[in-house]
């Protein structure tokens, strides 16, 4: 199921989040200096990649915090209270993966749009 290979995919990247973090909080720095201490135009040509990039450390970090703990699937031989549970829960990572996946596309769509502002 997709909810099992974001959480294989997640706990496999989690060595990465760290990483990321930092790069993500680096290019935050870069892009608020860029903003403070504005060089005419050649500041656009850094800060809008910058701003590229800090998104997607910052959809990658919580992407594997998100998913690096999926619940299983209920028990089939488990009855009433429990078995809900268990099912919200896993619904609740099913909706997650779902904007997750509708954030990403926007990211991607922002990210072609602000590449293509910094080139031309």
């Amino acid at each position: 199921m997709i909810l099992d290979t974001l959480h294989r995919l997640a706990r496999r990247l989690r060595p990465v989040a760290p990483a990321l973090a930092t790069i993500g909080l680096l290019l935050l720095a870069a892009s608020v200096g860029l903003l403070l201490w504005r060089q005419e135009q050649a500041s656009d040509v850094m800060l809008l990649p910058a701003i590229a990039g800090m998104l997607w450390c910052l959809f990658g970090y919580l992407f594997i915090r998100s998913f690096e703990r999926v619940p299983a699937p209920p028990d089939p031989a488990a009855r009433g209270w429990r078995r809900l549970k268990a099912r919200l829960a896993r619904g609740w990572h099913g909706l997650l993966a779902l904007v997750f996946g509708g954030v990403t596309l926007w990211a991607l769509w922002i990210t072609v749009w602000i590449l293509r502002e910094a080139i031309g």
